[in-house]
């Protein structure tokens, strides 16, 4: 990632992965494309979403001065290494949330570009924190998986839902702290036994506290993984 004239840009080399055709059919196909022709993603701002000129990764001027990159992050029980992409705040954190809870999955785009695999992660799979099914019905999609999938697009990896599930439906934790949160998803996770002798990297949308990065590398090496990577979107601002 560089810095040029105080604007973050990603390294020679990264690119944007390109969003895949939903498969949409009579009338709503139709709407759609004409709201595409009439409303193209690509002269609204995935940050503020206002009518404006976009760079590469989709978002105006104003809110690329709001980008912040994350900083470094101390060691997670169970995970073998973690990398963030951006500081959990302002534009970023505008984002995320229309992301995550207003099915803008288009969003992704500018994510993805700084969310960098270090050199040296050896893993074998790129998975996804799980929901439990019954929250991703009623949601309609993961966010997590979304971005698993463009990651391993990106960088031409292996990815897979198979290894990790979530078999406890918890209740939210934006209000919980660490312990609350620790306890919240004790046991909320299952591995099947494939992961044995497997390396992983983990995705998720934002770091927070890190317990359920934790909690999920702690499932995942149970059942005999070797090694448990995470890689989020964003980290919160809070996080020393």
């Amino acid at each position: 990632m560089e810095e040029v004239q105080g604007k973050l840009r990603p390294s020679p080399g990264d690119y944007l992965v390109p969003i895949p055709k939903e498969q949409d059919k009579g009338i709503t196909a139709l709407l759609k494309k004409a709201s595409d022709f009439l409303f193209p993603r690509h002269l609204v701002c995935h940050c503020c979403d206002r009518e404006a000129v976009v760079n590469e990764y989709g978002i105006c001027s104003e809110c690329e001065k709001e980008l912040e990159l994350a900083p470094n992050i101390g060691l997670i029980e169970y995970v073998d290494g973690h990398a963030s992409g951006l500081l959990y705040r302002g534009a970023a954190a505008n984002a995320i949330k229309s992301f995550k809870y207003d099915g803008q999955l288009y969003k992704k785009e500018m994510f993805i570009p700084f969310m960098q695999i270090p050199a040296e992660w050896a893993f074998d799979y790129v998975i996804s924190v799980p929901l439990h099914p019954k929250r991703e019905r009623s949601r309609g999609y993961n966010q997590s998986e979304v971005l698993a999938s463009a990651v391993a697009a990106r960088y031409g990896l292996k990815s897979s839902r198979e290894f990790l599930s979530r078999k406890r439906d918890t209740p939210k934790q934006a209000l919980m702290n660490t312990d609350e949160r620790s306890k919240n998803l004790k046991d909320a996770f299952s591995a099947s036994p494939d992961v044995k002798g497997r390396g992983f990297l983990l995705i998720d949308d934002v770091y927070t506290t890190g317990a359920t990065l934790s909690e999920c590398a702690r499932t995942l090496k149970k059942q005999g993984a070797v090694r448990v990577y995470a890689l989020t979107a964003c980290s919160a601002a809070n996080v020393n």
